[in-house]
């Protein structure tokens, strides 16, 4: 019986036109990379990124659709202080895992850092955009993001931009704040004052950009954590005016829609 079933399994191998020695040398390459990649970790951890550069290559030369192997090979050329090339294997990286909103953050801070401004920004809004759905537990990353995209508007001279990413920055800022207080004796004036803040800021971007919806919803959020129903109304009407996906990010729509159908109900009750 034993041998019957190991002459089926060759069976359907060759059915499927897969040759036998194609896959023993497909898992020993995998293999051999794990065991170069492993070993350029050990020297990276040892502070000798020339032998873990050496070793990276080694697997990278195996396996060249590693993400985790470019993110070394990252790690070891920052180590040497050559950003120009940690950066494109970050970007590779990203490539073959552009889902992983941490890489893509350390990728856009040294794009910051090489003074690619541009390229900086669009890496910073991905990964707002990413990490938007991870909810408040993701607060404080995207009050760094915020930061850097408000530095860098400064500096591109994108006054809309600044001050979006100021007010969105500041009431991010306030409900980290509300958490702590949570823990602590509560603070209502500083929470109210950096709410009053955001406010400011957000309507600066929309009057400088009243084509923008963005402002608009986040003003929306500020009001209505400061418990002011009339302005929270009136930015709320003007988001669902013009409210889409090519508005707001997807998270800020689904967000939206849960707020328009709680009204909606809200109404249908009253």
């Amino acid at each position: 019986m034993r041998y019957f079933i190991i002459a089926y399994f060759f069976l359907i191998i060759l059915l499927a036109g897969i040759p036998i020695v194609a896959l023993a040398d497909t898992s020993e390459s995998d293999s051999l990379a794990e065991l170069h990649w492993r070993a350029g970790q050990k020297s990276l951890d040892a502070g000798d990124p020339v032998n873990a550069l050496r070793s990276f290559r080694q697997s990278l030369s195996i396996n060249p659709d590693s993400a985790k192997t470019h993110l070394s090979m990252a790690a070891a050329c920052l180590a040497q202080g050559n950003d120009s090339i940690a950066a494109i294997h970050l970007k590779i990286s990203l490539e073959l895992e552009p889902s992983n909103v941490i890489v893509r953050q350390n990728y856009a801070d040294l794009l910051l850092r090489m003074n690619q401004l541009e390229e900086a920004r669009d890496q910073f809004n991905l990964f707002i955009k990413d990490t938007q759905q991870f909810g408040e537990q993701a607060n404080r990353h995207m009050i760094h993001a915020h930061s850097r995209l408000m530095a860098i508007s400064e500096q591109l001279g994108d006054v809309y931009e600044e001050h979006l990413n100021r007010g969105i920055g500041l009431y991010l800022l306030a409900l980290e704040k509300t958490k702590k207080d949570q823990q602590e004796v509560p603070n209502d004036q500083n929470l109210e004052a950096l709410l009053f803040r955001a406010a400011g800021e957000l309507t600066q971007a929309r009057l400088t950009r009243n084509d923008q919806i963005r402002p608009c919803w986040y003003l929306y959020l500020v009001w209505n954590k400061l418990a002011c129903s009339q302005p929270a109304q009136r930015w709320y009407r003007i988001t669902a005016q013009d409210a889409s996906v090519e508005c707001l990010t997807p998270k800020e729509f689904q967000d939206f829609h849960l707020v328009r159908k709680f009204a909606e109900s809200d109404h249908i009750r009253k």
